[in-house]
């Protein structure tokens, strides 16, 4: 058991391996060789990812109406949230638990949150959010709206949270927006920028979330109506 614990990793690098080993352990648990709970930990991690298969989906404007058609009205805005910031979800709900919390600046169209939420290699800086989107959240902004949310999605089996993320992504590019500062909206940014370099690209964010997507967000009459 110790030799399969020190080479899990390169056990997992191979659909053939993570089965060979799967049914090995497997016999020596019917054979009574060893104890089920004694390779539990083994087992949790006996799952081959293969990099080569990535979810490259993205929600089309269409598909994203559609979603927004059918989400009742009290978990559309916290869809829009995601929509429109391209937050993750974990982050969504620490925005949604802080917001009257968190310091924000009201720019022109547009609130940037601070955030400052750090996880790991995992970061989100700030949350740009249009005027009205974050008016809306501040006024109702329970937790449990995320589940309920999650839980509307599932049962209309319409495009889930983490797709919001892409669809905004793509956009940001598609307007011209530079993917360092898509990137930046995102939390994609090196703890190792410089600060000079880190106060451009919030300048440059501000920028363009004010001049790329608040009007065009403002125009695609689905994301408001």
């Amino acid at each position: 058991m110790n030799y399969l614990q020190k080479n899990i990793d390169k056990i997992k690098k191979a659909r053939y391996t993570v089965i060979l080993v799967s049914l090995l352990l497997k016999y020596l648990i019917e054979k009574h060789k060893v104890q089920e709970t004694d390779i539990i930990s083994i087992k949790k991690q006996l799952t081959f990812k293969n990099p080569s298969k990535q979810d490259t989906y993205v929600p089309t404007d269409q598909e994203i109406q559609q979603t927004l058609s059918q989400l009742s009205e009290e978990v559309k805005v916290v869809y829009l949230m995601y929509l429109v910031s391209g937050i993750r979800k974990i982050e969504g709900s620490y925005l949604l638990a802080n917001i009257n919390k968190l310091k924000t600046q009201e720019m022109e169209g547009f609130v940037k949150i601070t955030m400052n939420y750090l996880r790991h290699n995992k970061n989100s800086f700030f949350c740009y959010l249009p005027i009205e989107i974050y008016s809306k959240l501040a006024k109702d902004h329970k937790l449990s709206l995320v589940r309920s949310l999650e839980l509307e999605i599932k049962h209309k089996n319409l495009i889930p949270i983490k797709y919001c993320r892409k669809w905004f992504y793509t956009k940001c590019i598609e307007l011209g927006v530079p993917e360092s500062i898509a990137d930046f909206y995102e939390g994609r940014v090196s703890n190792s920028v410089g600060s000079n370099n880190y106060l451009s690209k919030q300048m440059l964010a501000d920028r363009y979330y004010k001049e790329k997507l608040v009007n065009e967000l403002n125009n695609l009459e689905f994301m408001f109506s």
